[in-house]
């Protein structure tokens, strides 16, 4: 989960903000409109018992959302990314700017302009 404490700038990709089986998992709701657990097991390989309870600390934290489908003989839960991808990322980086701002001030927002200059 993105929490500034726990990032991870080594790691690759989305696992700098997201645990391993966070990122594989954001990354089907991103893609797809709505998933139930099983259908993500499939995708990604990661056992059902884990699928669901990340799913429910994504749930928990914002990222994801849960709805009830009722159609057919049974019901089940149906999972979506509660931003897109694109919005996720913006909050993240808000996240890390402003962390970066109340603990270096100055510095930071001078590093900012710097980096926008050689980009």
């Amino acid at each position: 989960m993105v929490k500034l404490d726990r990032i991870n700038l080594s790691n690759e990709g989305l696992t700098k903000f997201f645990s391993p089986i966070e990122a594989q998992i954001m990354q089907i709701l991103w893609t797809n409109q709505e998933s139930a657990t099983p259908e993500i097991t499939e995708k990604t390989g990661i056992p059902l018992s884990s699928v669901a309870g990340t799913l429910d600390r994504l749930v928990k934290a914002g990222y994801a959302k849960r709805t009830i489908d009722k159609s057919g003989q049974r019901v089940r839960y149906l999972y979506s990314a509660t931003e897109s991808m694109d919005n996720t990322a913006n909050t993240i980086t808000k996240k890390v700017l402003d962390s970066l701002v109340d603990t270096f001030g100055k510095v930071a927002i001078e590093n900012f302009h710097t980096y926008k200059n050689n980009k």
